[in-house]
């Protein structure tokens, strides 16, 4: 479904992207790169002097050919903030804070009030036709509305998510936030992609999405897709909400034991879609800041171990052949340990597997039947190594 699903090719908002600091993994530690246009995104401002003030902070620097000055050497930790004069109008950055890794790229854009934001249009050529005034954006808050929610699929043996984020401005005129709403990603989530159908206020940058204010009125929809692999029969979700939200929606496709453990949903049912089953689930809200955990069990996981196991027991025999053909020294008591550890783990997973009786699924048994084979394996290895130990002194063991 993510492969089918194309990334949004737009340009960027000036008018929303104007002063913002966006973390950039691609920069040097520490490094703020400070880019100045005018009107467009493609109109750099080359020669100019950007000017960075704060915490202990005073540094300039010329902007380049590509109308970007590089700051290097501000200081980890350190609030700042970047000004640009150009034909008398002077822009501000929001505040900032460098990082202590990667670093942060920040815009510039002069001129927008006498261009029309993210047009085509040359510098200098007036736009046609009337505009009608802005209404200007007043602070306040905005909320996750009760449609938002989070979809868990799978595919090519991964789990794919997929977050709607609906912010819901309630007045009647845009609102501005302090700074942009930024929701991190899980560390390990693969081609993290902000769908169609998104807002032009959202970007995603190194496995986080950020959106711009101010927020018009109604509805401002954001939505994000990525894959996540997995690694065992559970897998947790943790996502933290830098609004509050009014409910919590979560579907999740059942595949054999496939269920949501967490959070609890009172309002849940089953549905089917295209031949698939689902389980869809609301419940209540969650506060500004709080880190909404989900908890998908009964993943269709096919472990490794048991390819390790046959390896392991390979090795033994190996060895024990080696032993046999060309009397080659080997330590008895140390593959006797060996098979003794493999021995508590399989009976581990085993007594697991067997917890409730006959496995429930088709692969648990399958399962279960590969792990009673590797116990006779090393039950007959067992018995062989110790009636060799019997006869065989320890093998010296020299200091190197």
């Amino acid at each position: 479904m993510l492969a089918a699903v194309s990334v949004r090719a737009q340009m960027p908002d000036l008018r929303q992207m104007n002063g913002m600091a966006l973390p950039s993994q691609d920069l040097p530690d520490g490094a703020v790169s400070v880019r100045v246009v005018k009107q467009t995104i493609g109109n750099n401002v080359v020669g100019t002097t950007v000017t960075v003030t704060g915490d202990g902070v005073s540094d300039t620097a010329p902007t380049d050919d590509s109308g970007r000055a590089i700051f290097a050497a501000l200081g980890p930790g350190k609030t700042a903030v970047a000004t640009v004069t150009v034909d008398g109008e002077t822009v501000r950055s929001q505040p900032f804070q460098v990082p202590t890794r990667g670093g942060l790229r920040v815009i510039l854009a002069v001129g927008l009030d006498g261009a029309a934001t993210g047009s085509t249009a040359s510098p200098g050529v007036p736009s046609t036709g009337p505009q009608a005034p802005a209404i200007a954006a007043t602070p306040g808050t905005v909320v996750l509305g009760t449609q938002w929610r989070t979809v868990v699929d799978f595919a090519d043996e991964k789990l794919e998510v997929f977050h709607i984020f609906e912010f819901v401005n309630a007045t009647a005129g845009p609102v501005s936030v302090p700074e942009p709403l930024k929701i991190g990603m899980p560390a390990d989530a693969e081609q993290v992609t902000l769908l169609e159908g998104s807002t032009s206020q959202a970007r995603v940058f190194e496995r986080q999405l950020v959106v711009a204010g101010p927020f018009a009125s109604g509805r401002t929809v954001a939505q994000v897709a990525y894959r996540l692999p997995i690694t065992g029969p559970q897998r947790r979700i943790e996502i933290a909400l830098p609004v509050a939200s009014m409910a919590t929606n979560v579907i999740v496709r059942r595949l054999g034991e496939t269920r949501l453990a967490a959070p609890a949903l009172p309002q849940s049912r089953e549905a089917d879609a295209e031949g698939k089953k689902y389980f869809t689930g609301t419940g209540p809200g969650r506060k500004a800041g709080e880190t909404l955990t989900l908890v998908v069990e009964g993943l269709p996981y096919h472990p490794r171990w048991p390819r390790y196991t046959a390896l392991t027991l390979a090795g033994l025999i190996v060895a024990a052949g080696l032993w046999l053909m060309f009397g080659v020294p080997v330590d008895v008591s140390g593959r006797i340990k060996q098979l003794e550890a493999q021995r508590s783990t399989l009976l581990g997973r085993l007594q697991r597997l067997e917890r409730d009786g006959e496995p429930a699924s088709e692969d648990l048994r399958e399962e279960r039947d590969a792990v009673l084979r590797d116990l006779e394996g090393v039950y007959a290895l067992l018995d062989a190594e110790r009636a060799r130990a019997n006869g065989q002194p320890q093998v010296e063991r020299r200091a190197s």
